[in-house]
């Protein structure tokens, strides 16, 4: 099928750019010379992985406990129970199962069952529980323990946590690192039944019959408003699919919010992991996973969200720094929320804030120490400037205690996007004329060099909207615009300027700076077809190049209730050859496009 977000970072071949960059005199070094020597680096890519949510392409199908004490229905219970807590005089058994149907034909690398194992009557040694695939069909509303189905062969685990000698602790802003969590592995089970080699009739949860130490109790799929634990959405019955390893996924905000089968949950904008291996499957399988900042995903402050979630503006997977890990930093320009969010378990955030003002919010960046920088396109942040850059400490934005007061303001006028340079402890910005570089010293930016865009013909501004690493050239920066897309060499040894090919940038406005504003990338003439440019960046893995334009670009969203800056339509580039396009619905509205890399360049 495809390939989109991992569950492990994965160290991948990197498919190396012809770039300029080299050591040398500009004025005598040629744009060859240069690509052939450009500094490269190996770019850690992420995989993709699916996991259980209402949203999501694997969703949760029914699940329920048996007893040998009654007939009843508990398919409505908020805890499942496993084994007997009475040496057998009362048994349990549950039964779960999921929808897997939309990952077929992809290859799936690993599938674990996760659960939030809530009580074990056994605290001295870690218990066992069998795990079994169900062979026969049944329903949770009228199984009971006369008519269970049966069972093929299981496998068994062992462990246990409970409560109130060896207590079980939830994490309610980030439920990954709860110690209930537990993971069972079915990889062999789910790739059959993604592949039709094995009838998908879910699982059986199983333990000793005839001694109470091996009773458990687990979180149902029903979540329960006033348990400790069970009332987070992330605690209950989940399978996460590794697959399509090397396929680096493709992360984007859609203001559209689609209409779900039986009208739950209710439709709304998201943040949407798309699969970049075969983009001609998004009509049929949607995203693989979608976020937004709701009590699903265990962001529990109101305050936060604000009231006009529309998605997401800007996004980046970023390696967790001082948090640890990995996350993803995202901001959304209509609602004001700032959220770095732990990855890839998409539950609970490491640092949140809303800074309000709707629709002038459009860049956010994270830096290792735990500052983040937000980009203001007109908000007047310092000197009567339209437009600047908000930094907000690591403790401004911590759980239960936030501030979306800047700790510092710098001015950019019409700032879109900032990017962190780890080469040189600094942060690059763009806005509507500039492309500039700040210093970041003692906990606070300084401004360093600046460079003129080159403007659009009749001297009009360039209008710069995205800044992004040019993966395998770590001096060169992707610059999309209004004009459209080039790159920037850091260092400006060497002249990297070409034909222009009668597009941004013209000639007589890049005279001088010939070893900064670089049109000798690969498929140039591919990629220069689009202007109002919203988004660029390169796959480390692939090479191809993704762009996103709107306002006036073939691709604009023109449905009633959109905004001229939206699309519905992800443009992906080869290396060489033709260029595609890519929309999971001719109703989304989409801003920017990015690809899943967890990694500053």
């Amino acid at each position: 099928m495809r390939g989109a977000v991992g569950w492990l970072a994965v160290a991948m071949t990197v498919m190396l750019l012809v770039l300029c960059a080299a050591p040398g005199d500009r004025t005598t070094a040629t744009a060859a010379t240069a690509a052939a020597t450009a500094p490269t680096t190996s770019t850690a890519a992420v995989s993709p992985m699916a996991q259980t949510g209402p949203r999501n392409i694997i969703t949760r199908l029914q699940d329920t406990y048996i007893t040998n004490t009654d007939t009843a229905d508990h398919s409505q219970r908020q805890v499942l129970h496993v084994g007997t807590p009475d040496n057998g005089t009362t048994k349990y058994r549950s039964f779960l199962s999921f929808d897997v149907a939309k990952l077929r034909g992809v290859r799936i690398t690993k599938a674990t069952l996760r659960v939030y194992n809530s009580f074990v009557s056994d605290c001295d040694a870690k218990a066992w529980m069998g795990v079994y695939p169900v062979t026969q069909a049944w329903r949770a509303a009228t199984v009971t323990w006369a008519n269970q189905p049966s069972v093929g062969a299981g496998k068994g685990a062992w462990f246990g946590l409970g409560h109130p000698n060896c207590p079980d602790i939830p994490n309610r802003t980030d439920p990954a690192a709860s110690n209930g969590i537990q993971r069972i592995d079915v990889t062999d089970w789910v790739t059959s039944w993604a592949d039709g080699t094995l009838a998908n009739h879910g699982l059986r949860l199983s333990a000793r019959e005839d001694a109470g130490e091996g009773y458990k109790d687990f979180c149902s799929m029903e979540p329960l408003s006033s348990d400790h634990a069970c009332d987070a959405d992330y605690n209950a019955p989940t399978l996460e699919v590794e697959f399509d390893a090397g396929a680096t996924p493709v992360v984007s905000g859609n203001a559209y919010g689609q209409t779900y089968p039986g009208g739950s949950p209710a439709a709304r904008p998201a943040l949407e992991f798309l699969d970049s291996a075969a983009p001609g499957t998004w009509p049929a399988t949607g995203p693989y996973q979608r976020w937004l900042p709701d009590a699903e995903h265990s962001v529990l402050d109101p305050t936060l969200k604000g009231g006009d979630w529309a998605g997401g503006t800007s996004h980046k997977l970023r390696p967790g720094g001082t948090h640890g890990g990995q996350v993803l930093v995202t901001g959304d320009g209509p609602s004001g929320f700032i959220g770095v969010i732990p990855y890839p378990s998409l539950a609970g955030y490491r640092w949140a804030v809303n800074v309000g003002d709707p629709n002038d919010l459009h860049g956010v960046e994270m830096l290792p120490d735990g500052t983040v920088v937000a980009t203001f396109a007109t908000r007047e942040l310092d000197s009567g400037v339209a437009g600047g850059l908000a930094v907000y400490s690591k403790a401004q934005g911590k759980p239960g205690s936030w501030s979306g007061t800047p700790a510092q303001a710098l001015p950019l006028a019409g700032a879109h996007e900032v990017l962190y340079d780890p080469g040189t402890t600094s942060l690059w910005a763009v806005g509507s004329e500039l492309l500039k570089r700040y210093d970041y010293i003692g906990g606070r930016l300084e401004p360093g060099g600046s460079w003129p865009l080159p403007q659009q013909a009749g001297a009009k501004p360039a209008y710069g909207h995205d800044l992004t690493p040019v993966f395998g050239n770590t001096d060169r920066l992707w610059v999309g615009a209004n004009g459209g897309v080039v790159q920037f060499s850091k260092s400006g040894r060497a002249d990297c300027y070409t034909d222009s090919q009668g597009t941004w940038p013209l000639p007589q406005y890049v005279t001088g700076a010939e070893n900064r504003w670089c049109t000798d990338y690969p498929n140039r003439s591919q990629i220069t077809q689009r202007t109002l440019v919203k988004s660029v960046g390169n796959d480390p893995v692939s090479g191809r190049t993704l762009t996103t334009c709107a306002g006036g670009c073939p691709e604009t969203q023109t449905k009633p209730g959109s905004n001229t800056w939206e699309t519905p339509t992800v443009r992906f580039v080869p290396t060489s050859g033709a260029q595609s396009f890519a929309s999971s619905s001719p109703e989304d509205r989409r801003y920017k496009a990015t690809w899943a890399v967890p990694a500053y360049q």
